[in-house]
């Protein structure tokens, strides 16, 4: 690109910045206030459902339960990822609450909003990935001890991702998208 495209270009965005819609963007308060309260509510549960599931685990590591199927540096990782899953869980729980609907400009919520929305979608990638790393290494130890336990953590886990993408994920998607939502 040489220079005459770029001035060109920066005088283009110039123009378009410069414009000014006459209709001022309102926020639908109930509908946000609702999508928030919704949020909030799948953050505390996902970080109390890990902490109670890290205890869980903990005490299965401590009085060596399913030593075979589950060895302890599975039981390791998995009460350190839980733990680390449940700290992140409060994290997104608390910027939530932070965003106040009422008293901040439109613009201003939608920029918290979009950041919790990076925030998410990051923090769901990563502890994704941690726990694609857990069932490979667990579904091969498994495969070795009992294929039919194989089997049935397979299926478990097939009938939790159909569940994933066909209600939470849907819901989950509407309730971000009615954070911002405009009347």
């Amino acid at each position: 690109m040489n220079f005459d495209e770029l001035k060109k270009s920066m005088s283009t965005l110039d123009d378009v910045l410069a414009e000014k819609s006459g209709a001022e963007i309102n926020l639908n308060t109930t509908t946000c206030d609702t999508a928030q309260k919704r949020i909030m509510k799948l953050y505390s549960q996902g970080a109390a459902s890990c902490v109670i599931l890290a205890v869980v685990f903990t005490i299965a590591w401590n009085t060596g339960f399913g030593n075979d199927a589950f060895p302890l540096a599975y039981k390791l990782y998995l009460v350190t990822f839980l733990a680390v899953a449940a700290v992140w869980y409060a994290y997104l729980y608390s910027k939530t609450k932070n965003i106040d609907i009422a008293a901040s400009t439109p613009m201003q919520t939608m920029k918290q909003v979009a950041s919790l929305r990076f925030y998410a979608l990051t923090g769901e990638i990563v502890l994704g990935m941690a726990i694609a790393v857990f069932f490979t290494l667990f579904l091969s130890n498994l495969w070795v001890v009992g294929q039919y336990r194989f089997w049935i953590v397979i299926s478990a886990i097939v009938i939790f991702i159909i569940l994933l993408t066909t209600v939470y994920l849907p819901r989950t998607i509407r309730d971000f998208r009615n954070l911002t939502a405009s009347e």
